[in-house]
């Protein structure tokens, strides 16, 4: 999990570290990189789409406010778990309006982040979790588009980043993506994110890249119900968080 807090005060930036440090571990999460900033300058100045997964932002900052930076940081990534620390509530609905998960008040204590790391961890792992290619890379699952077979290649289209391709064969593919109920092979030889599909109309589907995947005619109804199934339970998700 690759996480980053802001917060101009020295010792609150360390002690937020700690604090989440601690609580990952206790979830369980060990594998973990925090990178800390001391100004919303600093975030932004290294940060780009996608590379957060969790993004902890002070509001009372010299400079660069944190709702201002979190506004910049909306504009390229709608994705990124955006939580604010701040000693007021003078922001609390700006921090709505920006598609903050939580708000904090310091003094923050270890029980407070332990809560809101459980609150998060549902929308965090999802965006977390990652398949092992056989080469030893690793692609986060909620950034594929679809992937495409050629030739015992496969390359997997991202949503943030470059295509990566690499020598497999379609049925470990299969394998690999489709035992998560988001992973469907639309066509021979192509496997389709149910999360990046717009529209499915008939035997076109159109992803929020603006590509167009087309469906087989013999997997045209297995699509359209697996998708509503799928449309169905998150939209049953939404509502119970």
């Amino acid at each position: 999990m690759k996480i980053a807090i802001t917060d101009d005060n020295s010792q609150d930036l360390l002690t937020l570290t700690e604090m989440i440090r601690h609580g990952l571990a206790v979830l369980g999460y060990y594998d973990n990189l925090i990178d800390t900033f001391p100004s919303a300058e600093k975030l932004l100045s290294v940060w780009t789409a996608g590379k957060y997964t969790l993004i902890l932002l002070d509001i009372y900052m010299d400079g660069m406010h944190g709702i201002d930076a979190a506004r910049k940081i909306r504009e390229q990534d709608k994705d990124v778990r955006l939580v604010f620390c701040t000693s007021g509530n003078d922001f609390a609905s700006e921090s709505y309006e920006v598609g903050a998960q939580d708000y904090l008040r310091k003094p923050v204590t270890e029980e407070c982040i332990l809560n809101m790391l459980k609150r998060l961890e549902p929308q965090v792992c999802e965006f977390s979790r990652f398949a092992t290619l056989p080469d030893g890379r690793r692609i986060i699952l909620r950034n594929i588009l679809y992937t495409d077979y050629h030739n015992h290649i496969v390359t997997i289209h991202n949503k943030k980043g470059k295509a990566v391709q690499t020598r497999i064969s379609q049925s470990e593919l299969e394998s690999l993506l489709c035992r998560d109920s988001c992973f469907h092979c639309c066509h021979k030889g192509i496997i389709v994110n149910f999360h990046e599909i717009v529209t499915l109309d008939e035997n076109v589907i159109t992803l929020s890249s603006g590509e167009k995947l087309y469906v087989s005619r013999r997997r045209e109804k297995e699509i359209q119900n697996a998708y509503a199934v799928f449309l169905f339970e998150r939209m049953r998700k939404e509502i119970r968080e």
